[in-house]
């Protein structure tokens, strides 16, 4: 059997995961991943993998207080994300009965496993660590060919199942995507091993499930909700996946909810985009969004996201940073404000980026040496129907906003991240 996909959705990932540790909450079991964060690597190989392909107004819900009361947890360990670069979040998934751990992409735009195989041979899969199936007593060969192609390169594997660990959780006969052939640069400089999709099972080839679905059909979890905490500090372990609810530590204020839109993505409607409150047209009969942790940045339709860059006008030398307006996502009359400091990157000589916000003021962040450059926190991507025209809300958002993915009432909740 063969299955082609084609692949375009924006990835410059972030943050790794260590193992899943599980709290005892008030009245539910609730199992937490740490995040780390690391560096962006404005590579096009990674803005080219996971989904295009995939296919892609409801008023708030508020948190109230019984809700609030089953969320919290009593203890606050985790499992921890890794921050490389302020773009990609990764953490720890293990496979097989020897509990092997692989660094994992967590990716809430995707819905594939995707590891590396010991039987491939090309640099990308040598460079990462790689799953042996003939080590595990629990691997089962299933068969099913995927090959996948995409801008600069192609995936060649095939679909199987073994034991799959995240944390304290124990998920029996997850299917995952085994790459034996890998042609490009897609992985091969990257700092992770795999990617674990997290969006629906309608996107997931062959309607194998995802781990949360494998999740909700084995009964792990009291609340089929995860939920993601984007810490800013690059290099650091203090962001994380928490599984079976949210942690009211990590935002401050109301979570709303909104209701998902189609099944597939983690699709909502948005009211409006506006900048500095003002509406410029770029939602003109409404939008979507989509809320994805496995893309770094910002994206949306190609012909208004130039509009807004040029309204932007961001200078190059960072000498207008201090004036750049308030951009902001209304959804179900909810404004969710991004300032400069969260849409702006600044890269420097070497070519890394720099969050703004790390700054101790805009002064310091204009004069900080001659040889860097400020860019937006920005890519066009063009999301065909039926699933688009749509907006991705990547860490650029994910990192201000702490995210709440709610399987069982089919919604997905933001509240102001601390």
């Amino acid at each position: 059997m063969k299955l082609v996909i084609g692949l375009a959705i924006l990835l410059t990932l972030s943050s790794c995961a260590s193992f899943l540790e599980e709290q005892q909450p008030l009245e539910n079991k609730i199992y937490k991943i740490k995040l780390d964060r690391t560096e962006s690597q404005a590579k096009k190989s990674l803005f080219d993998f996971i989904t295009t392909s995939q296919q892609y107004r409801n008023s708030p819900d508020i948190l109230d207080g019984s809700d609030m009361a089953m969320a919290q947890t009593q203890q606050k360990e985790s499992i921890k994300l890794y921050n490389f670069k302020n773009t990609q979040y990764t953490g720890e998934i293990g496979l097989g009965d020897q509990g092997n751990k692989f660094k994992v992409i967590f990716d809430t735009g995707s819905a594939n496993i995707w590891l590396n195989s010991a039987r491939c041979n090309d640099y990308g899969c040598k460079n990462h660590k790689q799953y042996d199936g003939s080590k595990s007593a629990t691997y089962e060969h299933l068969g099913y060919d995927l090959d996948v192609e995409f801008g600069t390169g192609e995936l060649m594997g095939e679909i199987n199942a073994d034991t799959a660990f995240v944390g304290g959780v124990k998920i029996a006969k997850q299917e995952f995507a085994e790459i034996v052939r890998e042609n490009g640069d897609v992985f091969a400089q990257s700092d992770f091993d795999g990617i674990v999709g997290l969006a629906y099972p309608s996107m997931a080839a062959y309607n194998f499930n995802p781990l949360f679905d494998n999740i909700i059909k084995q009964k792990l979890l009291d609340r089929n909700v995860f939920s993601f905490y984007f810490s800013r500090q690059e290099g650091s372990r203090s962001s994380e996946l928490t599984f079976g609810g949210w942690d009211t530590d990590h935002f401050q204020g109301e979570l709303h909810f909104h209701n998902v839109v189609n099944k597939y993505y983690w699709l909502l409607d948005a009211d409006n985009i506006l900048v500095n409150g003002q509406d410029l047209g770029l939602c003109k009969h409404g939008c979507k969004v989509v809320a994805d942790t496995g893309t770094s940045l910002l994206t949306g339709p190609s012909d208004d996201l130039y509009g807004l860059l040029d309204t932007l006008n961001i200078d190059e030398n960072c000498k207008n940073v201090k004036e750049l307006p308030k951009l902001t996502f209304v959804l179900d009359g909810i404004n969710y404000d991004l300032d400069a400091n969260d849409y702006v990157m600044k890269i420097d000589s070497q070519g890394n980026e720099v969050a703004y916000d790390t700054f101790a003021s805009s002064d310091s962040f204009v004069e900080m040496g001659a040889n860097c450059q400020c860019v937006g926190s920005f890519m066009p991507l063009d999301i065909p129907s039926p699933n688009g025209p749509a907006w991705i809300l990547g860490d650029t958002f994910l990192s201000k906003f702490y995210s709440v993915y709610d399987r069982d009432n089919d919604r997905v909740g933001f509240a102001r991240a601390k």
